[in-house]
């Protein structure tokens, strides 16, 4: 029955990480195609609001956590955030779909509004939620278990993302994809809280200032590290994203009805295929990675899972059609299972190791920094896919690009990941703990309960 219990518990609490995937990834996914290529919003001002909103999320995550650590509920520190700001943040990803109207001063204004509101609910939320994961994952069996089950539900979350939307969108629009997918949104974030007690704070846990909170976190070596590896991978899942239709529509030459396996799909149906196939095959590979996680240990398996990546990448740079995009979409599949399954035990390693050096856990500025700066992938990719598109002539609206807008939009999708994949494997060559094998690990944790 304890197992049974536990079981349920992960899945329940993994919800939550079902509707932060959903969240993420179809406005990564989505968003950038939706205001550029469907509304004609120019990608030069789109690269300005992008490195606008990465500045803000240098200060707004960290500020978040700093939030959420100094919070005193009799709820807890993190669970209110999550339990009220699941419905608030479910409207804010409807909204981000229903701009007023095709001005384009209007459109660019909408955007940089409804941008800032969503990813300050998305951030206190979601942070919230994350900074949970050490306390209700406490053992490094449960971090590894728990991981893997918040990745399957990822992985379900998306299929939805990938298939479901891009579907939606083509079928019903965009505004009921966003209505559909953020009620979702708030549902698995609710769910997610089912059964959660947060430990009472102890008498030592002073409420540390913001800047002598981060003074400290920015104090940690292995902290710094995994920023660039997990800035780095989370450029990947970016770029992946916002680039596949793109790749797909003009990379490919898919733009309308097409023949697959025989069968007439359209271009939506199409992309679903292109990530459908992929993803499905992601669940059973964070399986995989589950017992190799151990024995290995988390920074030699991060490093393994970056490796992977590459043959793939090179794949899609130079696909040329839809069986060959499919075969690097697959090949993509157990890089990604590697890299959605590692940072969080890392991070959980990282919590750990300032706790020990300082006796007060600050889950809340971690994860809130970790995240503030990881965001700025968000305007990395935003700046290089405006600089790339402008560069190689590409025309916003248009069915037929130039050859170089084209090579363009290949070198985003296939080689700047390889580059980013690179960055990871050095960073994490570089990460100081994590040193002892993963079997001696597990040994040493053992005998401490």
């Amino acid at each position: 029955m304890k197992g049974l219990r536990r079981t349920l518990f992960h899945i329940s609490y993994s919800m939550g990480n079902f509707a932060n995937t959903i969240a993420y990834q179809v406005f990564g996914n989505r968003i950038q195609f939706y205001y550029v290529d469907i509304l004609g919003l120019n990608a030069a001002v789109a690269g300005i609001i992008w490195t606008i909103y990465g500045v803000w999320n240098a200060v707004n995550d960290p500020l978040m956590g700093q939030v959420s650590d100094r919070t005193r509920t009799r709820m807890g520190r993190r669970v209110p955030y999550v339990l009220f700001g699941a419905i608030p943040l479910g409207l804010s990803f409807f909204l981000l779909w229903t701009p007023p109207g095709h001005s384009p001063w209007v459109l660019a204004a909408y955007f940089f509004a409804i941008l800032f509101i969503f990813d300050t609910l998305y951030s206190l939320t979601m942070i919230a939620y994350n900074a949970l994961f050490p306390e209700v994952a406490p053992t490094l069996r449960d971090r590894v278990d728990l991981s893997a089950t918040r990745e399957v539900m990822a992985v379900v979350a998306l299929l939805l993302a990938y298939i479901l939307a891009p579907i939606l969108a083509d079928t019903v629009g965009y505004v009921w994809m966003g209505a559909i997918m953020g009620t979702l949104v708030a549902i698995g974030y609710m769910i997610s809280m089912i059964g959660v007690r947060e430990a009472p704070l102890s008498e030592e846990e002073d409420e540390v200032g913001l800047i002598d909170a981060l003074k400290i976190v920015f104090s940690s070596v292995p902290f710094r590290w995994f920023l660039g590896a997990d800035l780095a991978k989370e450029y990947i899942w970016l770029v992946l994203g916002a680039t596949l239709p793109f790749w797909r529509k003009y990379a490919l030459g898919i733009l309308g009805e097409t023949q697959v396996f025989g069968m007439t799909m359209g271009p939506g149906d199409v992309e679903a295929i292109l990530l459908g196939v992929p993803i499905l095959l992601t669940a059973p590979c964070v399986l995989l990675w589950r017992p190799i996680v151990p024995r290995l240990g988390y920074r030699k398996t991060w490093i393994v899972a970056s490796l992977i990546f590459i043959p793939a990448f090179l794949i899609l740079a130079f696909a040329k059609d839809f069986y060959t995009a499919l075969l690097g979409t697959i090949f993509v599949a157990p890089g990604l299972a590697g890299s959605m399954i590692m940072p969080f035990p890392v991070m959980s390693e990282i919590i750990d190791d300032d706790a020990a050096r300082h006796g007060v856990r600050r889950e809340g500025i971690f994860f809130g920094m970790a995240w503030g700066i990881v965001k700025l992938a968000y305007s990395a990719q935003g700046v290089l896919f405006a600089s790339v598109m402008s560069a190689t002539g590409y025309i916003a609206g248009s069915d037929v690009q130039p050859l170089s807008a084209i090579w363009g939009i290949r070198f985003l999708i296939g080689i700047t990941p390889i580059i980013a994949s690179l960055i990871i494997v050095y960073c994490m060559y570089k990460y100081p703990l994590g040193r002892k094998t993963g079997a001696q690990a597990v040994l040493v944790e053992g005998g401490s309960e």
